[in-house]
C-alpha cells in the first residue's frame, strides 16, 4: 500500500508546537491507520511507576517523582495525541470523499458525452425552426425508470459485491436519481421499484418542491414496492388514475403480485377556458413491471392480457370512428413504459409492437417452438375474467367492432362460434397499434444492441411505447430520444449502479409532441 505525508498545521491540530507529519492512507482501514499512527506519534501507554523511562509524543520523563512533577505535561501531549488521531480520521474521509467526487465526475462526463439525445426528422425540423409548433399542441418529455428499491438490493447485495459501497448508500443514490429528473427536463415519470416507504417520506416531499404531483400503486401481498406516476403540475392536470392488479385470486397463470398503473393526463392550459369535463382531450400513460421469471413467459403474456384490456377500455375514442384502412378502433394518445423483463427478441414483443400471437402450442418458458417443457393450449385465462382474446373487457366492448384475426371468416361462423373465439381461441390479438421509442439497435459498433440492464448478459427490457404506428396523422408523435449504450460501453464505465448512474437500470427519456386539438 502506497502512503502519502501530509503536513498538518498546528493550528489545525490544536498544536502549539512545530507543524506535525502524519502519514495518512488512500484506504481507510482501522488497522493500517492505527500502525501509522502509533508509528510516527508513538504509542499511547498508562503510567506505572518505574524508574524507566516513560516515552510519549518526544516527551522523555525518568521515574514517578519527575512525572508528578510533569503530570500536567503528560495530560497535555495525551490530549494532543487524541487530537492527532481525530486529524487523522478527517484526513482519510477528506481522502476517500475526495477519490468518490473524483471518481464521480469522471463516469459522469463519459456518460453524458455517450448518451445524446436523437431527433427524428420532425424533432430536427421544429428544433431547427424549420417549422413551427402547431398551435393547440403541447411539447413534453416522459422518463421511465426503474430506480432500483433500496430494500431489494440489500435482500441481493450478493449481487452488487463489486459495486463501491458508495454507489449503494440510499441517501447518496437518492440524490442521483433526482438529478436524472433535472437531466433530462422531464415532464412525466414512470418510475418502477418505488419503495413504499420511501415515496412518501423521499419521492412525494422532493418531487413536489420541483413541481410534480403523482400517484402510486404498491405491488399486492407483503412486497414493498411499486409504481408511481408523476407529472409537472404546470403542464398538466390529473384526470383519473388507475391500478391495475394482475393477481386474481384462483387463477394459477395469475398468481404474482406484479401490478400496473394508469393515469389519464389533460393539459392544464385548458383548465382555465371552461371547458367541460367530457370535451377535455386527454393522452393515456401508463408505467408496468412485469413478472421477471425468465422461465414463465406465458405469466408476462397473461399480465399484458390484463393491462391491455384496461388499456382498451381507457383510451377508447368512441368520438371517432373505426380506421377505415385498417378497421381498427380509435384510440387517444398513449404512452405505455416500464420493465416488462423481456427483450426485443421474443415474442411478446412482437405481440406488443404487431398487434397480433399464436400462443397455442409454444413452450411456456419462452413462448417458442420447444417441444421440451410445458406448451399451451387453447386457454391462457379463464373466461371468468370476461377479458377477450382481443384484450377488451367483455362488458366495455359495446358497438365496438372486435378485430377477429383468424384465418376462418366470420361469415362461416355460427353465433356460439364467435363467442367462444373471443375467449380460448389459441390467439391473442390487440388494437394500440404500440411502436417502440428505441429501435434497440445503436449506429455505433456495427449496430450493435441498445442495453438498459444487466441480466447474464447486457440487455434491454425496458420500454417507452406510444400508439399511432398506423395512423396518417397521428395526435402523438415522438421528436426525440435520449440515446442508450451498448453492453461494450457500459463495462467501459464500469457497469451499473455506479457513482454515476445510481440504479442497475439506465432511464429512458423521450419527447413528444400532442395536438390535443387536433381535428
Amino acid at each position: 500500500m502506497t502512503c502519502t505525508l501530509r503536513p498538518i498545521l498546528s493550528v489545525r491540530c490544536r498544536f502549539l508546537c512545530q507543524p506535525l507529519c502524519l502519514v495518512t492512507a488512500d484506504l481507510k482501514m482501522s488497522s493500517e491507520k492505527k500502525t501509522f499512527v502509533r508509528r510516527h506519534l508513538g504509542a499511547k501507554h498508562h503510567y506505572t511507576p518505574s524508574s524507566q523511562s516513560i516515552r510519549t509524543t518526544g516527551i522523555t520523563m525518568s521515574g514517578p517523582k519527575t512525572y508528578q512533577n510533569n503530570a500536567k505535561t503528560f495530560e497535555n501531549h495525551q490530549r494532543r495525541q487524541v487530537h492527532a488521531y481525530d486529524c487523522v480520521d478527517v484526513l482519510m474521509e477528506e481522502s476517500e470523499a475526495h477519490r468518490i467526487k473524483r471518481n464521480e465526475t469522471r463516469i459522469r462526463h463519459r456518460l453524458s458525452s455517450l448518451r445524446k439525445w436523437e431527433y427524428t426528422k420532425l424533432g430536427t425540423e421544429l428544433q431547427k425552426q424549420k417549422i413551427k409548433q402547431p398551435p393547440h399542441s403541447l411539447k413534453f418529455t416522459v422518463l421511465s425508470y426503474n430506480v432500483l428499491a433500496q430494500h431489494l438490493l440489500e435482500e441481493h447485495i450478493y449481487l452488487y459485491r463489486n459495486v463501491e459501497t458508495e454507489a449503494l448508500n440510499w441517501d447518496k443514490r437518492a440524490e442521483r436519481i433526482l438529478r436524472e429528473v433535472t437531466n433530462t427536463y422531464a415532464d412525466i415519470l414512470c418510475l418502477q421499484e418505488v419503495q413504499s416507504d420511501h415515496y412518501d417520506t423521499f419521492y412525494v416531499p422532493r418531487l413536489t418542491a420541483m413541481g410534480f404531483k403523482g400517484v402510486y400503486k404498491k405491488r399486492t401481498g407483503n412486497k414493498r414496492d411499486g409504481c408511481a406516476i408523476f407529472f409537472r403540475h404546470s403542464k398538466f392536470e390529473l384526470k383519473k388514475s388507475i391500478p391495475v392488479e394482475y393477481c386474481k385470486p384462483n387463477v394459477e397463470i395469475l398468481d404474482r403480485d406484479n401490478i400496473g398503473l394508469i393515469a389519464l393526463l389533460t393539459p392544464r392550459v385548458l383548465q382555465s377556458k371552461h371547458v367541460s369535463d367530457e370535451d377535455l382531450p386527454f393522452i393515456v400513460v401508463a408505467t408496468t413491471h412485469l413478472l421477471y421469471n425468465p422461465r414463465r413467459h406465458d405469466i408476462k403474456l397473461a399480465q399484458l392480457q390484463l393491462l391491455f384490456a384496461e388499456l382498451d377500455r381507457i383510451a377508447s375514442d368512441s368520438r371517432k370512428p373505426n380506421s377505415e384502412k385498417t378497421n381498427c378502433a380509435s384510440y387517444h394518445p398513449t404512452i405505455l413504459t416500464g420493465d416488462f423483463n423481456l427483450t426485443p427478441d421474443t415474442s411478446i414483443y412482437q405481440f406488443i409492437t404487431q398487434g397480433s400471437l399464436l400462443y397455442k402450442g409454444l413452450s411456456r418458458r419462452q413462448l417458442t417452438l420447444d417441444a421440451r417443457g410445458h406448451t399451451l393450449e387453447n386457454e391462457l385465462i379463464p373466461p371468468h375474467l370476461n377479458i377477450t382474446d382481443q384484450c377488451q373487457h367483455l362488458n366495455s366492448t359495446g358497438e365496438r367492432t372486435l378485430q377477429e384475426n383468424f384465418t376462418i371468416a366470420k361469415s362461416e361462423l355460427s353465433k356460439a362460434e364467435c363467442s367462444v373465439l373471443r375467449f380460448a381461441s389459441g390467439q391473442l390479438s390487440h388494437q394500440l397499434q404500440l411502436q417502440s421509442v428505441y429501435p434497440h439497435r445503436t449506429n455505433r459498433f456495427n449496430g450493435a444492441k441498445e442495453a438498459t440492464t444487466y441480466q447474464n448478459d447486457w440487455v434491454t427490457v425496458d420500454y417507452i411505447f406510444h400508439n399511432g404506428r398506423e395512423s396518417l396523422r397521428p395526435n402523438l408523435q415522438l421528436l426525440s430520444r435520449l440515446g442508450l449504450l451498448t453492453g461494450e460501453e457500459l463495462d467501459a464505465l464500469g457497469g451499473i449502479p455506479s457513482l454515476a448512474s445510481p440504479s442497475d437500470h439506465l432511464p429512458l427519456a423521450a419527447r413528444f409532441i400532442w395536438n390535443y386539438r387536433k381535428a
